[in-house]
């Protein structure tokens, strides 16, 4: 009896063995499985982060037709005038008054450096040869000056007259204003749209500039500007003297639709 006894001890004792090995396996399975579930969760998370912090440095868009994220982003940049700017109707709504030196301008918080840039713009209908000058360009101020510049107005009668524009175009500027200091000038029909594109691209440590109209290239200018230097984009409407023969006789108005930095790489 007691072999027997023995016998069915063990008997059931080894039958146990398993159950409790593989138990063991189990729990380490669900163990092993939490462990890569939340490696996962967390990789996924951080591609996630890593994904957004690179599209929001590749690419920055404004469309205007947000107060708080305008806010968010630009700035008051106007010059001994009032800030006459406001969003309206998906637009950036820029206004100067008659008879004034009024320089109304915002600019971005953010700093930007190789990339192209992309403004568009509802041209105004200027009055013929009155100093006003709308600006898309972008600025830095630190050490030293470094300016690129898109201007737009009626320009002075003998600037007209030699480039042969209609009543109905407007003269554009594309400028360094540093480094050097080099002006082109082509046209633009007033009262609709338009867009102004500057690609800056680093060629050996400089920036190599592009400036286009409407998607075609009108200049290009190998600067000694550094291509690590930032910018700040601005947006302007100012009543300035180069831009025309005589002071502006009434309020001005500009609208920008939208406006877009893309990295390149």
């Amino acid at each position: 009896m007691d072999k027997i006894g023995y016998k069915h001890i063990n008997i059931i004792e080894n039958n146990s063995l398993p159950n409790r090995v593989n138990l063991s396996i189990d729990v380490m399975n669900y163990k092993l499985k939490r462990i890569y579930f939340i490696i996962f969760i967390f990789t996924l998370i951080s591609c996630s982060s890593t994904k957004n912090l690179k599209t929001e440095n590749l690419i920055f868009i404004e469309n205007f037709n947000n107060q708080k994220t305008f806010s968010d982003n630009w700035i008051n940049n106007s010059w001994k005038s009032p800030a006459t700017y406001l969003i309206e109707d998906e637009n950036l709504k820029l206004s100067t008054r008659p008879n004034s030196k009024d320089r109304v301008k915002i600019r971005s918080k953010k700093k930007f450096t190789t990339g192209s840039y992309t403004w568009r713009i509802l041209i105004p209908e200027f009055t013929l040869y009155e100093q006003v000058s709308v600006g898309a360009f972008l600025y830095h101020n630190e050490k030293k000056e470094f300016e690129f510049d898109f201007e737009i107005g009626s320009g002075k009668r003998k600037l007209r007259e030699k480039l042969q524009l209609n009543n109905n175009e407007a003269l554009v500027y594309c400028v360094s204003q540093f480094e050097p200091s080099n002006s082109s000038q082509y046209k633009v029909k007033m009262s609709s749209y338009a867009s102004f594109k500057m690609e800056l691209i680093d060629n050996k440590g400089l920036y190599f500039v592009k400036w286009y109209i409407n998607n075609i290239l009108v200049k290009e200018l190998q600067t000694e500007v550094s291509s690590n230097i930032e910018f700040k984009v601005h947006c302007s409407l100012e009543n300035l003297s180069f831009m025309g023969d005589k002071p502006s006789e009434r309020k001005n108005t500009v609208w920008f639709n939208s406006f877009q930095y893309k990295k390149i790489e």
